[in-house]
Order: C-alpha cells, then sequence, then structure tokens
C-alpha cells in the first residue's frame, strides 16, 4: 500500500468577531424581523404618546441662605458644633410629610380650595422631585400635575410653608443655643475661679510670680555664689598668709595668745559671729527670689553690714585696749601695737571672711535643693496656667457668642429664600410628541436590529456562502447553485428540456471537475472521499453528477456508494443494488464482477454499496478495504467515493487513513454553524486530509457565487453553436494529446 502525503485540517470556528460585512448580510438576511419588530415597536409608542394624558410641569428655584449668626465650633460637651449646610439633609427636610401636610393644609382652606380635595401629601411627594444645582447652594423644586393651574398653586403653597418652617426653625436654634450659653457661663466661671485660685495659691506657696524668671535667678544666683566662694577662698588664704607673717613679726608672746584666748571664748563676740552668719545666709537666699534693690534684701545686707562693724569694734575692744595689754598694763612700743593692731586686725577679717565662707557654702547647698525642684515646679505651673487659659478662652469665647446670638435672635431671617416663584406652565412636559417619535424610532430599531443578530445567533443553519468562508480556512473548491428536479432528470439523460437552473449546475459541476487537477501533483489525489456533516446535503447527487463530468471528460472513473446504511446511488444511476461494495469486502467474489456500467457512460464504472451488513463499521475498517483502494488507485483516474455524514456515525472516519483525501458537502440552510464545525474536528481527530469545501443548493440571490442569467446566455442564443459537454471533452482530449 502506498502512503501519500497528508495535509491535516487545523482550522477551527474561528470567526466569531463583529465585521462590518457579516452585519450587513445579517441585516440583508433578516430584514422581515428587522422591519416587523421596528414597525411593531414604533407603532406601540406612537399609539402611547397620543393617547397619554398631557403633563405640565411647574419649576420654582429655592436659595438655601447661611448667613445668619450660628453657635461656632466650642470644644465643649452637648455644644453644637457644625454649621455646614448637608444639601441631602435640606432635600429631607423639603419632602417630609409633615411640611407637605401643612401646604396641603393651607391650600385647602384658601378660597378656591375646592379644587385640592382630592390631593394629599402622599400624591404631592410622589410628584414632587427636587434637584440640588451644580456648585450652588440652590435647590430647583420641580412638580407635575395634569392641571398647570394647580401645578403652580402647589409649589406656591410649598415655597410658603419651606420659608415659615426656616424662620420658625432658625429662631428656635438660636434660642436654644442662647439658653445653652446661659446655662454653661456657671459652670465655666466656677470652673475659671478655680484655675485663677490655683495659681495664686501656687504663687503664695513658692512665693514666686513667674517660675521661668525664678529659674533663671537661682542659676545667677548659683554662679554668683560660686564666684563669691573662690573669693573668699583666695581672700582667706591671703589673710592667712599675712597674720602669719605679723604673728612671726610679733612674736608668740602671752598677750596675744591671751587676746587670740579671749575673742575665742567672748560670749558676745561669739554671738556677733553667730548673727553675722545667719543674716549672711539669709542675704543671699533673698538674693536668689528677689532683685538686689527689694526692700527685703536691702534691710538684710544693712544688717550684714551693722554686724561687720560690731565685730571690729568687740574685737578691738576685748584684743587691745588703749595700746596697753589688759592683762598686764604694761605699756608697748608703738610699733608693737601698730603691729598688734594690724594682728589683731587679720584676726577678725580672717574669721569673719570664714564665716561668710560658711555661709556661702549653707547658701549653695539651699540653691542646689531649690534648683533642682525648679522642673517640678515649672511642670505643675504649667499645667495649671494651661487650664486658667483654656477657661479663660472658652468663657470669653461663650460671652461673646451670647452678645451674638442675642443679635441674632433679634434681627433673624429665614435660611430658605424663594429666589425664583413658580409661574403656570404653557406647554405640556410630556408627552413631547416629537421627541417622543424619534426616541420610538430609534428603539424600535434597535431593537429589531437586536432581534435579527439574536435570531442570526440562535439559528445555527448556514444561510450564505460567506458565513462559511468567515467560519473556516479551507478552500472553496466550488458552489452549486439549488436546480429543480427536471434539470436533474436532464443530468440522468432523460429527454427534458433543460433550464437555466440545469445550466448553473452543470457549469458548476464542470468547474469544480477542472479543479480536481489541481489538489495534488502528479495524479497523487485520485481516491476522493464525499461526507457530509448531517444528511439530505445533496452529497450523493454532487458525487454521482460530478462522476458523469469526469468520465465525459475521458477520465477512467470508479464510483463508489460507501454509504452502508443507507445507500444512494443505485437510485441516481438506475442500477441493481443486489451485489455491490459489501458483496466485495465479505465474499472472495473479484471486486471487477461487480462493477456496473451506466448507460451510454462507459468511463464510468459504478460499484453500488449491496446488501446492508450488520456492522458497517468493521467492513470499511477492514485491511481488504484498504487493498481494494491500491487495486482501484491502479485502475482507474479517479475513485469517487460516497460515505455517510461524518457526524454520529463512524464509517467515514474508517476510511480517513484509506483514501487521499476528503472534501466536505455542506448545504446552504440546511448545513449548520456547529454541524460543520464538528465534521472538521471529527475530520482532524481522525487524521483526515480535507482538500477542501464544497457548497451545494445556493440560492438565485446569492449572485456572487453564482452567474444568475443562464436563460439569456444558453436558450435565447440564436446561434446555438456552443455545446459545454462537447467543448470540455474536445479541451480534454487535446490536453491528452499533448
Amino acid at each position: 500500500m502506498t502512503a501519500y502525503p497528508k495535509a491535516t485540517y487545523v482550522g477551527k470556528y474561528v470567526d466569531d468577531s463583529f465585521k462590518l460585512a457579516k452585519f450587513l448580510r445579517v441585516l440583508r438576511k433578516r430584514w422581515v424581523a428587522i422591519v416587523a419588530v421596528s414597525v411593531t415597536v414604533f407603532a406601540a409608542n406612537t399609539y402611547y404618546t397620543f393617547t397619554r394624558t398631557p403633563q405640565y410641569r411647574s419649576t420654582a428655584a429655592l436659595l438655601i441662605n447661611n448667613s445668619t449668626i450660628r453657635v461656632s465650633d466650642i470644644q465643649l460637651p452637648g455644644l453644637p458644633a457644625s454649621s455646614t449646610i448637608n444639601l441631602g439633609t435640606e432635600i429631607g427636610i423639603l419632602r417630609s410629610r409633615s411640611l407637605i401636610e401643612i401646604a396641603v393644609s393651607k391650600m385647602q382652606q384658601s378660597p378656591s380650595g375646592n379644587l385640592y380635595r382630592d390631593i394629599d401629601a402622599v400624591t404631592i411627594a410622589n410628584a414632587l422631585e427636587i434637584r440640588p444645582e451644580k456648585d450652588a447652594l440652590i435647590l430647583r423644586l420641580i412638580y407635575t400635575d395634569s392641571d398647570p393651574k394647580r401645578a403652580r398653586e402647589v409649589l406656591s403653597a410649598l415655597s410658603q410653608t419651606y420659608v415659615e418652617y426656616s424662620l420658625k426653625d432658625r429662631r428656635t436654634k438660636s434660642s436654644t443655643a442662647i439658653n445653652f450659653i446661659e446655662d454653661k457661663l456657671p459652670q465655666i466661671k466656677q470652673q475659671l475661679d478655680k484655675s485663677a485660685l490655683a495659681v495664686t495659691q501656687f504663687r503664695k506657696t513658692y512665693n514666686i510670680v513667674d517660675p521661668d524668671t525664678y529659674a533663671a535667678s537661682v542659676y545667677g544666683m548659683r554662679a554668683a555664689l560660686e564666684t563669691q566662694a573662690q573669693d573668699l577662698q583666695i581672700k582667706i588664704a591671703q589673710v592667712q598668709q599675712q597674720f602669719e607673717s605679723l604673728s612671726r613679726q610679733v612674736g608668740k608672746s602671752p598677750d596675744a595668745a591671751i587676746g587670740g584666748a579671749i575673742l575665742q571664748q567672748d560670749a558676745a563676740y561669739q554671738s556677733l559671729i553667730k548673727q553675722f552668719q545667719d543674716i549672711e545666709t539669709n542675704y543671699f537666699l533673698e538674693r536668689t527670689r528677689f532683685r538686689a534693690d527689694h526692700p527685703n534684701v536691702l534691710v538684710l545686707k544693712d544688717r550684714r553690714d551693722e554686724l561687720y562693724r560690731l565685730l571690729e569694734t568687740r574685737a578691738s575692744v576685748v584684743g587691745v585696749k588703749g595700746g596697753t595689754s589688759n592683762i598686764t598694763n604694761e605699756p608697748i612700743s608703738p610699733i608693737q601695737q601698730n603691729l598688734a593692731s594690724q594682728l589683731f586686725e587679720s584676726q577678725t577679717t580672717l574669721a569673719v571672711s570664714q564665716v561668710q565662707l560658711e555661709s556661702i557654702r549653707n547658701a549653695q547647698s539651699e540653691v542646689s535643693t531649690a534648683f533642682s525642684k525648679i522642673p517640678q515646679i515649672q511642670q505643675k505651673y504649667v499645667e495649671i496656667k494651661r487650664q486658667l487659659d483654656l477657661d479663660s478662652s472658652t468663657y470669653n469665647k461663650l460671652t461673646e457668642k451670647l452678645e451674638e446670638l442675642r443679635i441674632s435672635e433679634a434681627q433673624e431671617i429665614s435660611s430658605w429664600k424663594v429666589l425664583e416663584p413658580p409661574i403656570v406652565p404653557t406647554r405640556p412636559f410630556s408627552p413631547d410628541i416629537e421627541r417622543s417619535l424619534i426616541t420610538g424610532a430609534i428603539t424600535g430599531l434597535g431593537l429589531g436590529l437586536l432581534a435579527a443578530l439574536l435570531l442570526n445567533r440562535l439559528d445555527q443553519r448556514i444561510r450564505e456562502v460567506e458565513e462559511i468562508r468567515e467560519m473556516i480556512d479551507i478552500p472553496l473548491l466550488a458552489s452549486i447553485p439549488t436546480t429543480e428536479a427536471i434539470s436533474l432528470k436532464v443530468m440522468l439523460g432523460q429527454s427534458v428540456l433543460p433550464t437555466s437552473s440545469y445550466y448553473a449546475f452543470k457549469e458548476s459541476l464542470s468547474s469544480l471537475a477542472l479543479n480536481l487537477r489541481y489538489l495534488g501533483t502528479d495524479n497523487t489525489i485520485k481516491v476522493i472521499a464525499f461526507t457530509s456533516s448531517v444528511p439530505s446535503e445533496g452529497k450523493s447527487t454532487l458525487t454521482y453528477n460530478l462522476a458523469t463530468i469526469l468520465s465525459t471528460l475521458g477520465y477512467r472513473v470508479l464510483l463508489v456508494d460507501a454509504d452502508l446504511r443507507k445507500p444512494t446511488l443505485h437510485k441516481l444511476t438506475g442500477l441493481s443494488n443486489k451485489f455491490g461494495l459489501s458483496t466485495a469486502l465479505t465474499t472472495p467474489n473479484p471486486w471487477q464482477d461487480l462493477i456496473q456500467i451506466a448507460d451510454g457512460k462507459e468511463n464510468l464504472h459504478v460499484l453500488t454499496s449491496g446488501s446492508i451488513p450488520p456492522n458497517p463499521m468493521l467492513l470499511l475498517e477492514s485491511v481488504k478495504m484498504a487493498a481494494l483502494v491500491q487495486e482501484w488507485r491502479q485502475a482507474y483516474d479517479y475513485i469517487l467515493v460516497d460515505t455517510p455524514p461524518v457526524v454520529g456515525i463512524t464509517d467515514a472516519q474508517c476510511l480517513a487513513s484509506k483514501v487521499d483525501t476528503f472534501i466536505l458537502v455542506a448545504a446552504i440552510n440546511r448545513s449548520t454553524r456547529s454541524g460543520i464545525t464538528r465534521a472538521l474536528e471529527i475530520l482532524e481527530n481522525a487524521r483526515a486530509n480535507v482538500s477542501g469545501l464544497l457548497i451545494n443548493m445556493i440560492e438565485s440571490s446569492d449572485s456572487e457565487y453564482q452567474y444568475v442569467d443562464y436563460d439569456h446566455y444558453y436558450l435565447k442564443s440564436t446561434d446555438a453553436e456552443y455545446d459545454p459537454e462537447v467543448t470540455a471533452i474536445e479541451v480534454s482530449k487535446k490536453n491528452k494529446n499533448k
């Protein structure tokens, strides 16, 4: 068995996208549905438009004014804070049933109230529309009614009710705010007094006015005490050196020793030393609290200077008196007296300086202690001062706001103002006849197009050749037009006058016969199987007529009916079906003995299906079937095999590896998109070579794929010298001779 190359079909059901040509084709195909739906919708819309009760619309504009004084955002519990207008809230208030009922009551109590007895709040609420203007505090009131005057009156009553309610509401808000502030002020005043008392007690407790100033003073005093201590240490060292020098000059006389002992044991002198030390310490401490010119500081300084003079006087009295030793009363020389005076003076200075140094050390200790407490003092002062400022600010704001609210209450106006009063509408708002008719026409056309697209989507049948070309990507070998039964009788050799459809049908098959030469090179494509997706697509008729034309062209053709389930070729050829393909596959009889020749067609041999076997698939899948095909290949130019539909029946798949190629037949208005797709998928899975597509039963309206004026070309020709069948035979013979 010779192997031939296979070109397995890989095309898919590819094109489901929108294309203008496809859309126009759907319009042409579904124009009846489009017109029916469009006219129905337009007529219904027109009837609805002219039978509706006219509705009139009156409008008014309401200004939402926020210019009056309101309570500010004061951080106190329970105090109203926000003054921002929320238009959604305002609209909700305007649409409230309570306000609408007030307006209805006013209308019914008016002199013309009898006209409004049938109006209630629910009716008005359903017909009332409130729209906020963009980027403006304006609300547009719209009311629709069948009576234009009543529409205006309803809006007038609503506008008046809204303005009165707004004025009452704002006055209520001002009064509420005034009462609130008046209730709050005593509490805030009490809290303010408490905070002020805390500051006063703080100052009394720590004897300072400002902790920051106090801290700076203590820091300065600490530095000053350090400097004074260093100066005193230097002074003590100098006086000590001077005292030792004088002592060496004077010598360790009993008088000097007795004088020093007297100073140390003198109670008055020691008392003065103690007082001087206390005064000195208090003086430095007061300097940390007050300035140098403060009365307390000046008093302590004068007392310290006075004690210093008393110390000098007491030392002079106790130590040396009148230039004579207070022990021996012996006269001393002026030099000794001078040295003794200097010695006593140095001793006194040294004692005073030591007392001062000790006082400074004590003062430094107290100043350091005070300095370490400054952060806690400052923190405490900041807390009570902050509370005092907050309470004071709150009290001042509430006091100011109370005065503002009292003035506002006296001059309060409504926050809602009628910006545009309603007027009586002169033209009905609905229905808008012109707009309604245009809308109905557009809607009808749109629904018609939608219905056409939906019908086209639901209807899977192929209506035009272009649908198949867009759906799959295999070659279109020929498009066969629809022909009448009488034309088929002409093809079968019966003596019936031909029609235009006969010529169109014959020319299409002749074109297909010539195209078969280009399916392969060097006659590699000889065994051709014809199949379809569903029955009744004209596959057997096309196969038989194609075989007839090929035999007429001089080719040796074998026509095999491989449809062992529902054979047809024996009916078309008028031959017996007692023996055939099933006989050749199930018996040892040579297939040559089973061949039949159609009447008048010597080159056309027919192998009918024979008796129907119980399992056709096993016969077609058998090795003997493959062997028969190889024998036929050697004996004939073309072997045309008529097979069952490929969808749902596996017989055609059994021949995929035995034939050279498949030609898929699809019939307009019978084949479906899903059926063709499924047939190609089955052939692809069977690794069959699909050479192309043969479209059958094309309508005369699809003029792109057939010539429609065959009557004029053939039947009305006066010469009648051209016979397409004879011409085709002559062309074929010339090609063979070449």
